[in-house]
Protein backbone atom coordinates (compact mmCIF):
# COMPACT_ATOMS: atom_id res chain seq x y z
CA UNK A 1 0.00 0.00 0.00
CA UNK A 2 2.96 2.42 0.86
CA UNK A 3 5.10 1.38 -2.85
CA UNK A 4 1.01 2.57 -3.79
CA UNK A 5 1.08 5.94 -2.36
CA UNK A 6 4.66 6.65 -2.50
CA UNK A 7 4.41 5.62 -6.73
CA UNK A 8 0.79 7.46 -7.24
CA UNK A 9 2.74 11.09 -5.37
CA UNK A 10 6.02 11.10 -7.16
CA UNK A 11 3.64 10.39 -10.40
CA UNK A 12 1.74 13.36 -9.90
CA UNK A 13 4.97 15.38 -8.94
CA UNK A 14 6.52 14.15 -11.77
CA UNK A 15 4.57 14.89 -14.98
CA UNK A 16 3.68 18.45 -14.31
CA UNK A 17 7.38 18.75 -14.41
CA UNK A 18 7.62 16.78 -17.63
CA UNK A 19 4.41 18.63 -19.67
CA UNK A 20 6.18 21.41 -18.83
CA UNK A 21 9.44 21.25 -20.40
CA UNK A 22 11.34 22.62 -17.81
CA UNK A 23 12.42 22.42 -14.26
CA UNK A 24 11.27 24.15 -11.17
CA UNK A 25 14.32 26.28 -11.49
CA UNK A 26 14.55 26.97 -15.12
CA UNK A 27 11.31 28.67 -14.81
CA UNK A 28 12.68 30.70 -11.98
CA UNK A 29 15.71 32.21 -14.33
CA UNK A 30 13.13 32.95 -17.14
CA UNK A 31 10.60 34.88 -15.96
CA UNK A 32 8.29 36.11 -18.55
CA UNK A 33 10.05 39.81 -20.10
CA UNK A 34 8.10 42.37 -18.47
CA UNK A 35 10.41 45.49 -17.54
CA UNK A 36 11.39 48.20 -19.96
CA UNK A 37 14.52 49.95 -20.32
CA UNK A 38 15.46 53.58 -22.05
CA UNK A 39 19.46 54.08 -22.83
CA UNK A 40 19.71 57.77 -23.43
CA UNK A 41 22.45 58.59 -25.44
CA UNK A 42 23.54 62.09 -25.17
CA UNK A 43 27.53 62.10 -26.31
CA UNK A 44 28.31 62.84 -29.65
CA UNK A 45 31.79 62.02 -31.41
CA UNK A 46 34.00 63.49 -28.53
CA UNK A 47 33.33 60.10 -26.81
CA UNK A 48 33.17 57.31 -29.44
CA UNK A 49 33.09 54.45 -27.04
CA UNK A 50 30.55 55.58 -24.72
CA UNK A 51 28.02 55.77 -28.26
CA UNK A 52 29.28 51.92 -28.77
CA UNK A 53 28.79 51.40 -25.73
CA UNK A 54 25.08 52.46 -25.13
CA UNK A 55 24.15 50.94 -28.33
CA UNK A 56 25.73 47.20 -27.29
CA UNK A 57 24.30 47.37 -24.01
CA UNK A 58 20.94 47.83 -25.12
CA UNK A 59 21.10 44.96 -27.45
CA UNK A 60 22.22 43.17 -24.62
CA UNK A 61 19.25 43.85 -22.40
CA UNK A 62 17.26 43.24 -25.28
CA UNK A 63 18.77 39.91 -26.38
CA UNK A 64 17.93 38.84 -22.66
CA UNK A 65 14.85 37.73 -22.43
CA UNK A 66 13.74 39.76 -19.11
CA UNK A 67 12.32 42.81 -20.57
CA UNK A 68 9.43 44.04 -22.63
CA UNK A 69 10.77 46.50 -24.45
CA UNK A 70 13.75 48.41 -25.19
CA UNK A 71 14.56 51.45 -26.38
CA UNK A 72 17.45 53.61 -27.20
CA UNK A 73 17.01 57.07 -27.70
CA UNK A 74 19.57 60.17 -28.97
CA UNK A 75 19.24 63.41 -28.64
CA UNK A 76 21.91 66.32 -29.01
CA UNK A 77 25.30 65.44 -30.55
CA UNK A 78 24.63 61.77 -29.93
CA UNK A 79 21.83 61.71 -33.33
CA UNK A 80 24.87 62.25 -35.76
CA UNK A 81 25.42 58.40 -34.67
CA UNK A 82 23.04 57.54 -36.89
CA UNK A 83 24.15 59.83 -40.10
CA UNK A 84 25.42 58.06 -42.92
CA UNK A 85 26.96 61.34 -44.55
CA UNK A 86 29.01 62.28 -41.48
CA UNK A 87 32.45 60.16 -41.82
CA UNK A 88 33.94 60.49 -38.71
CA UNK A 89 31.77 58.11 -37.17
CA UNK A 90 33.17 55.08 -36.93
CA UNK A 91 32.06 51.90 -38.64
CA UNK A 92 31.98 50.06 -35.00
CA UNK A 93 29.47 52.28 -34.19
CA UNK A 94 27.20 52.21 -37.16
CA UNK A 95 27.73 48.28 -36.66
CA UNK A 96 26.62 48.57 -33.10
CA UNK A 97 23.17 50.34 -34.18
CA UNK A 98 22.32 47.86 -36.92
CA UNK A 99 23.00 45.01 -34.55
CA UNK A 100 21.05 46.91 -31.99
CA UNK A 101 17.88 47.37 -34.40
CA UNK A 102 18.08 43.62 -35.77
CA UNK A 103 17.92 42.58 -32.13
CA UNK A 104 14.64 44.34 -31.42
CA UNK A 105 16.02 47.31 -30.02
CA UNK A 106 13.74 50.76 -30.72
CA UNK A 107 15.60 53.49 -32.29
CA UNK A 108 14.06 56.94 -31.52
CA UNK A 109 15.76 60.13 -32.50
CA UNK A 110 15.32 63.72 -31.32
CA UNK A 111 13.71 65.09 -34.72
CA UNK A 112 14.79 68.67 -33.14
CA UNK A 113 18.32 67.91 -33.20
CA UNK A 114 18.43 66.76 -35.92
CA UNK A 115 17.29 69.92 -37.10
CA UNK A 116 19.64 71.09 -35.63
CA UNK A 117 22.89 69.12 -37.16
CA UNK A 118 20.93 69.76 -40.41
CA UNK A 119 20.43 65.46 -40.57
CA UNK A 120 17.53 64.16 -43.48
CA UNK A 121 15.42 61.50 -40.75
CA UNK A 122 14.59 59.91 -44.00
CA UNK A 123 18.06 58.92 -44.22
CA UNK A 124 19.02 57.97 -41.01
CA UNK A 125 20.90 54.60 -41.06
CA UNK A 126 19.52 52.76 -39.64
CA UNK A 127 16.24 53.73 -39.77
CA UNK A 128 14.84 55.30 -36.57
CA UNK A 129 11.73 56.16 -35.24
CA UNK A 130 11.65 60.42 -34.91
CA UNK A 131 9.88 61.88 -32.50
CA UNK A 132 9.25 65.86 -32.16
CA UNK A 133 11.09 66.32 -28.49
CA UNK A 134 13.56 63.70 -27.10
CA UNK A 135 13.06 65.06 -23.62
CA UNK A 136 9.69 65.21 -24.36
CA UNK A 137 9.57 61.64 -25.73
CA UNK A 138 12.09 60.95 -22.44
CA UNK A 139 9.26 61.94 -19.71
CA UNK A 140 6.38 60.14 -21.79
CA UNK A 141 8.73 56.62 -21.67
CA UNK A 142 9.39 57.23 -17.96
CA UNK A 143 5.73 58.10 -17.04
CA UNK A 144 5.16 54.73 -18.40
CA UNK A 145 7.12 53.30 -16.11
CA UNK A 146 10.65 52.33 -18.08
CA UNK A 147 13.38 52.67 -16.24
CA UNK A 148 16.68 55.21 -17.51
CA UNK A 149 20.23 54.37 -18.21
CA UNK A 150 21.93 57.54 -19.31
CA UNK A 151 24.93 57.48 -21.46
Amino acid sequence: MNRLVLLLVTSLVTVPLAASGSTPSESRRTPAPQGKLVFVATTGLEDLGTLSSALRHARSAKESGHLSDVVWLTYGRAVVALDPTVKAVPEEVRQAAQAAKAAGVRLVACGTALQKFGIDPKKLQPQAEVVDNGVAELARLVAEGYQLIRY
